[in-house]
């Protein structure tokens, strides 16, 4: 079957080609590896060889979680943070900002997804004192707050590894997704994902719920086995969560990524919020990188998915492999 399928709330539309589509274990393959060579920085012993720690977390007098600058920045504090417009077609500025690492783990070969939930909810509290942290920061109007797994996802290191990058841009996806936001609820005096929620909790794209929080495959995914995991109570900052959502959020990342993990898929994963003073229904994206886009998406914009969101989430829920 071929369908189109918009977005709950972007003027986006997905082809969902079933006809096209493979099982999970039709995605396995030999990925490329990292290459590797020397001592790893992220690893005990080895320290020094990373910039000074801003942060760690400790269990039994050893560190489990250390937080620095990235070695290799992708924006910097050097600079005043204003962008200008020299010309009608030429607007440029400084890329101003912090770039910070937490490595997630001491041990070199251990994945993310093999962490006891315990230890996943303290790296989340570490990575959102990292991101209020950052705020405070003049001049920065958004924190990204991602994770890369994988060469295909973008990663150039093995040792597992969470990215934060702080800059003076709001990004023009999270601008749009706030005002998507907001004329919903002008007009409808609801929030948009509080509704999806409540319809997709009877759907075959529901994959699991907890407490809190909300896992499903979106109607309109644009990558195959893209799931979310949404705030079931319509937080806007990721700093609002207390001891217990935090458990309660690590323990819905270990199972989705323990899935993925079958068909070993390279993933990006990252914390979506509005910065502070704006409003938006907080969330967490799995992004598997399993197919590369050809002409027609690049052309379009209109992404064709081989893998239907109610496949992924019959494979999310060990219904199908």
């Amino acid at each position: 079957m071929h369908e189109l399928r918009k977005d709950y709330i972007f003027d986006r539309w997905v082809i969902v080609n079933t006809e096209r589509a493979k099982r999970p274990r039709d995605f396995i393959k030999q990925h490329p590896k990292i290459a590797e060579s020397g001592a790893c920085a992220f690893c005990p012993g080895n320290e020094g060889m990373t910039p000074p720690e801003i942060a760690r977390v400790e269990e039994n007098a050893q560190w489990v979680l250390r937080c620095f600058e990235n070695k290799f920045p992708a924006v910097s504090t050097a600079g005043k943070p204003l962008l200008k417009t020299k010309k009608v077609f030429f607007t440029s500025g400084t890329a101003f900002g912090k770039h910070e690492v937490i490595v997630e783990t001491p041990l070199h070969s251990q994945r993310f997804f093999e962490l006891p939930k315990e230890r996943i909810a303290k790296y989340l509290k570490l990575l959102f004192s990292r991101r209020n942290a950052l705020y405070k920061i003049p001049g920065i109007k958004f924190v990204a707050m991602f994770k890369n797994h994988g060469l295909e996802a973008g990663t150039s290191l093995a040792h597992e590894h969470t990215q934060i990058i702080a800059y003076n841009l709001l990004p023009g996806n999270v601008e749009r997704e706030i005002k998507s936001i907001l004329d919903y609820k002008k007009k409808h005096k609801k929030c948009p994902y509080c509704e999806v929620i409540k319809l997709e909790r009877n759907s075959p794209r529901k994959i699991a719920e907890s407490k809190n929080f909300f896992a499903f495959t979106p109607y309109a995914s644009i990558f195959e086995f893209e799931a979310g995991i949404f705030s079931k109570h319509g937080e806007n900052s990721f700093s609002e969560l207390d001891e217990s959502q935090l458990l309660d959020l690590a323990e819905l990342i270990k199972m989705l990524l323990s899935r993925l993990s079958a068909i070993d898929a390279p993933y990006n994963l990252y914390f979506h919020e509005a910065p502070p003073g704006k409003k938006e229904h907080l969330h967490v994206k799995i992004i598997p990188r399993l197919i590369t886009w050809g002409g027609f998406e690049h052309c379009t914009g209109c992404i064709i998915n081989t893998v239907s969101p109610e496949q992924a989430a019959a494979f999310y829920k060990g219904e199908q492999e």
